[in-house]
């Protein structure tokens, strides 16, 4: 971090919370970008470290917005921040990628199956937290509690239910046999 941190800012990244949550997408992400694991290896890895990353995200705080806000312009843009060194490993399921899910499972009027892309769920974790992670670099009091609020409403509102979808088809692709334990 470069600039010295309120003691807002301060307190809230050395919570509890914050620091496994944190802990837990640094180590996705990392997992994404490793090139010398094999298949079963990642699989297996992924599954955990997607349990853990939605558990993590259940626990986050609310964050009260002081120095950001709605207005708030990061110094360095989303594509300037995001860069993309996912490995695409899970693209080797091949077929196994898709899956079935009904988008909205409340909902009793609309039954929509829809598919899903592991490789979508994957790549949209990925980039929502990475963009985030790297916001927290720049070390100012608005970036650090603007990507703090982002990890959480996102997590409520995108890759929150992009995290469930892969575990749901992570799941059954274990248990059904599809991915060699």
């Amino acid at each position: 971090m470069t600039n010295e941190l309120s003691t807002e800012i301060t307190q809230l990244l050395n919570k509890k919370s914050t620091v496994d949550f944190l802990n837990a997408a640094q180590s996705f992400v990392e997992l994404l970008e490793k090139t010398n694991l094999d298949d079963k290896q990642f699989y297996k890895l992924a599954h955990v470290s997607l349990s853990q990353l939605y558990t993590t995200g259940l626990q986050l705080d609310e964050v009260e917005l002081i120095y950001s806000g709605s207005d708030f312009e990061c110094e360095k843009t989303d594509d300037e921040l995001f860069v993309n060194l996912n490995v695409a490993q899970i693209a080797n399921l091949g077929e196994n990628v898709y899956y079935r899910e009904v988008f909205d499972p409340n909902n009793e009027e609309k039954d929509d199956v829809v598919q899903g892309r592991l490789i979508d769920d994957f790549a949209d974790i990925y980039k929502d937290l990475k963009i985030e992670l790297e916001k927290i670099k720049l070390g100012t009091n608005a970036a650090v509690e603007d990507a703090l609020w982002q990890l959480r409403f996102n997590f409520y509102h995108h890759w929150g239910n992009h995290c469930i979808n892969a575990l749901r088809a992570l799941h059954f692709l274990w248990y059904d046999g599809k991915i060699a334990m």
